[in-house]
């Protein structure tokens, strides 16, 4: 029974060709605006290497340092003494990653250049700085060498791990490891080469780590109790379980009312520790969640309305077309269930080629305008200047991003097709008869 609706519903196709053309691009229409929205949110919260652990990651990223009587106070990320006495000795974390807040080592260290000694070229690159413990909690694909080690950040050695695009340019085919390069005329030795770092995972991105226990300009703040407490430095706390956040709050509470009990000439404050989830959402609409989400259905739903109103047209007027159709049907017995099966086989194969058109318009949509996509401040969290937005096909190719996009176009098809079809089989025989 089926194999001949399918088979009458192509014959139906290739007699009206243009309503099945308008049919299939507005499908394609409405499953693109879903998936270009789906795929960019994946993109931007699930798990893509190198941040392989967005979901147990969390931030301690503001801290105040107030004087006493009113002084002044000095607003910024974490310092180095901050973190030394006070986020390293928390128990909770699994790890604990370090790295520099890139808009504010731009201001402190300006423009970074690679140089290899006794070359000319000197390229312009992003830094970052970091501790040991940011290769353990992200993830990176070492074509050459190792990272630095705990030691080494210990030590403040000028040791350094660049990209592979980078290292090429720089040495050429020959290895990299173990190759001295200036950074700003320091001497830093090459220890490692990882894979080039797409722009998306904003909070590994760079072209050269460093240990941040190499840059004067940062270390040589630990003696200040103002600029030792706050100062360029972001925690990116890796937790063993989601849930932990409630004890790492309160833990983190309680080291930092220790920590101000040695402070001398002022008192700190800081942000609660933030999840990934929340840090994103809240550079949305003032860090409210449900704001946000609800936000985001009201723009899906008006993304779907012009097709959906399109379609639910374009379906009435054709089922008007076919109410005598339906009429003579029924008088030889057909079931209202039969009709409407056969409307929804005609709709399932008009829909096929709508979503295989809609899933390959969005992903050009995604390639073609990436940089807005993912760098506006919809969907941004801190995208440095510069950025090279490369998206691998693992981050694109998700089938459960494309089934549930599949899902709410097929409502959508549901609801705009079967509505109509259902008010024209419940026309009586004659009235259907006449037309």
């Amino acid at each position: 029974m089926y194999k001949q609706y399918f088979k009458q519903a192509w014959n139906l196709m290739k007699q009206n060709r243009f309503f099945s053309t308008v049919y299939i691009i507005g499908t394609g229409l409405a499953i693109s605006m879903v998936m270009v929205m789906a795929v960019v949110y994946h993109i931007r919260t699930a798990n893509i290497a190198p941040e392989v652990h967005r979901d147990r990651i969390c931030y301690v990223r503001y801290v105040s340092y107030r004087m006493n009587d009113d002084k002044g106070s000095l607003n910024s990320s974490c310092g180095p003494r901050f973190l030394k006495e006070v986020i390293y000795n928390l128990k909770t974390p699994e790890a604990v990653a370090v790295t520099t807040d890139p808009s504010m080592t731009r201001f402190m260290l300006g423009d970074i250049f690679v140089q290899v000694p006794g070359h000319d070229e000197m390229p312009k690159v992003n830094l970052l700085g970091c501790n040991d413990q940011f290769w353990k909690v992200y993830s990176f694909n070492f074509r050459e060498g190792k990272p630095f080690t705990e030691a080494d950040f210990q030590s403040g050695f000028p040791r350094m791990v660049l990209t592979e695009s980078l290292a090429r340019r720089l040495f050429g085919e020959n290895e990299a490891t173990g190759q001295t390069l200036l950074i700003n005329e320091a001497r830093y030795t090459v220890s490692g080469v990882v894979a080039d770092v797409s722009g998306v995972t904003s909070d590994v991105y760079a072209e050269v780590w460093v240990p941040y226990s190499s840059l004067n300009a940062i270390m040589k703040q630990m003696t200040s109790e103002q600029n030792g407490s706050a100062g360029p430095l972001i925690a990116n706390i890796l937790l063993h379980d989601a849930k932990d956040i409630g004890a790492l709050t309160d833990e983190l509470a309680e080291s930092v009312k220790r920590y101000n009990t040695g402070l001398v000439e002022g008192q700190v404050k800081y942000g609660e520790p933030v999840s990934y989830a929340n840090s994103m959402i809240g550079n949305l609409f003032y860090k409210d969640r449900k704001q946000t989400y609800l936000i985001l259905v009201i723009v899906l739903l008006l993304f779907l309305l012009v097709p959906a109103l399109n379609l639910s047209g374009l379906n009435t007027s054709h089922m008007q077309d076919r109410i005598p159709e339906v009429g003579i049907r029924k008088a030889f017995g057909a079931s209202r269930s039969i009709l409407l099966s056969q409307i929804f086989a005609e709709n399932m194969i008009l829909m096929l080629p709508g979503g295989i058109a809609g899933l390959l318009f969005s992903y050009v949509l995604v390639f073609l305008f990436r940089n807005i996509l993912l760098s506006s401040g919809f969907f941004a969290m801190q995208m440095g200047t510069g950025n090279t937005i490369a998206l691998s096909p693992g981050m694109l190719l998700n089938m459960e991003v494309f089934f549930y996009a599949f899902l709410i176009c097929l409502v959508l098809n549901l609801l705009s097709s079967m509505v109509p079809a259902w008010r024209a089989v419940r026309v009586n025989i004659t009235d259907a008869l006449n037309g």
